[in-house]
């Protein structure tokens, strides 16, 4: 029979009440299994989750490291690795991959803890089923940008449910009027989103050519990669939703480059928030960056809101919040 049984890779740091409710709603959705890095050794949550007979936690040590050493994606990420939480996620992915495998998993996804999987059609089991009849050895998803209504946001997976969509679903407004609102939301840059706009994906793991390329696709290393578009499964990513999420993040990241890796333009590739954001808080002042926050990324005035719905450059998802009211508290399970 074919394998479908499918894990999730994620590299976290810091991710508070929202860790809980990410691994509740995957588990609920279908996933058997999660594979969490925690990239701060200390971080409180670590023993809870690894507990749990649905999780593998491993934390950022000695040991961890020594494994990455002996991947073949070490070479590419290791003068990065201390520097670059892209560096890591990689190389976790690539480790995520071995241990999935090692588990007899068919599926593995690669998502951060800020993002929820979403099918607003079918099941996980008949999604990936129908991935594999057409020959997919990955499939690529696109993202959607949530948009917070209120700076101060606990659980943004039970509270959030106002996102941007990619241009490849929803192009430029077709009125002039919808074209001149969207010029006039400061919320909504010119590439329509503040992050990453190139999708997720997941990969079978019975491919065994396929690595990881970057954070966002898997590929054959030795060959042509089949992938496939989900026209009907999407990431929706939570970033920076609530003032004090975007503070612990800019705050944890630091004084970081203005390139990734070295070679790619953060303000070119993405536009100017990441490194605006790096640069408010690199100055301290709680009250000039929430008026930042509330100018530049949450998006308080309703009225706006239903006018960008009504030109379908927002769009609302509830089903994650209505799925994750189905689920039952987060509850640690001796391995």
């Amino acid at each position: 029979m074919p394998n479908n049984r499918a894990a999730i890779v994620t590299t976290l740091r810091d991710a508070g009440p929202m860790l809980e409710t990410f691994v509740s709603y995957h588990l609920k959705l279908g996933f058997a299994h999660l594979f969490l890095f925690f990239d701060d050794p200390a971080d409180p949550d670590f023993a809870r989750f690894a507990k749990h007979s649905n999780i593998t936690a491993l934390p950022h040590d000695a040991k961890l490291r020594q494994r990455w050493a002996e991947l073949p994606e070490f070479e590419t990420y290791a003068g990065f690795i201390d520097r670059e939480v892209m560096a890591r996620q990689v190389l976790n992915a690539a480790l995520g991959i071995e241990m999935a495998r090692q588990k007899n998993f068919g599926w593995l996804l690669h998502i951060d803890a800020d993002e929820l999987f979403f099918l607003p059609k079918r099941s996980l089991a008949e999604h990936l089923a129908a991935a594999r009849d057409q020959g997919a050895e990955a499939i690529s998803y696109r993202n959607f940008e949530a948009v917070p209504e209120k700076a101060d946001i606990r659980d943004p997976f039970r509270e959030v449910s106002l996102f941007k969509l990619p241009v490849e679903i929803a192009p430029e407004p077709a009125t002039e009027a919808g074209r001149a609102l969207l010029a006039q939301t400061p919320q909504i840059p010119p590439k329509r989103f503040h992050f990453y706009r190139n999708g997720k994906s997941a990969m079978r793991l019975d491919g065994p050519n396929l690595r990881p390329n970057g954070v966002h696709k898997f590929v054959n290393w030795n060959g042509e990669t089949h992938e496939a578009t989900a026209p009907d499964a999407f990431v929706l990513h939570y970033a920076c939703c609530g003032f004090e999420a975007f503070w612990r993040k800019y705050a944890t990241l630091g004084a970081f480059a203005d390139q990734w890796l070295d070679q790619f333009d953060i303000r070119g590739t993405i536009g100017p928030l990441h490194l605006d954001s790096r640069d408010m808080i690199a100055g301290g002042d709680r009250d000039a960056a929430l008026a930042f926050y509330r100018r530049r990324i949450a998006m308080e005035d309703s009225e706006r809101v239903r006018s960008l719905l009504q030109h379908r450059i927002l769009t609302r998802v509830s089903r994650p919040k209505e799925l994750l009211q189905t689920v039952s508290p987060f509850q640690p399970e001796e391995t």
